[in-house]
């Protein structure tokens, strides 16, 4: 069974530069493939390069879309300010909460006999007709 074999040595950019070039001196590499390979290398990362900065070209509508989107939407999560109920509509909301309170178990005709009440005589008699007409 083959062994495996460690395919990348971890080298300092010294310790690389030191061994190629006792390998350049020993004959064993030429320098015209170390300067192949090296322009080989400048290559690729030009076309890497070029290859990102077209994606980055065709994403940018689209990240800026995804940008504005989640702006609106912090914008829209942002809490709103409670406005400040005045004496007279905390009242008018709790009178219009006993009302329905007491009109919720009245049967149809019950409840439109306080529903003429209520136009009649307001929300405070009708609250009283319909607790009568309840018990």
């Amino acid at each position: 069974m083959r062994r495996k074999t460690k395919k990348a040595l971890r080298l300092s950019a010294e310790h690389a530069a030191a061994a190629l070039q006792l390998l350049i001196e020993d004959g064993k590499v030429a320098v015209a493939d170390v300067a192949r390979a090296l322009s080989r290398r400048e290559k690729l990362i030009r076309d890497l390069r070029a290859r990102l900065s077209a994606l980055e070209e065709a994403a940018r509508p689209t990240a800026r879309r995804l940008a504005k989107a989640s702006r609106r939407a912090a914008r829209r999560a942002r809490p709103q300010a409670r406005r400040v109920l005045s004496r007279a509509q905390k009242a008018a909301r709790q009178a219009q909460g006993r009302y329905l309170a007491a009109i919720r178990s009245l049967s149809k005709e019950a409840r439109t006999k306080v529903r003429a009440i209520r136009k009649s005589s307001g929300v405070a008699a009708a609250i009283k007709a319909a607790r009568s007409l309840a018990a």
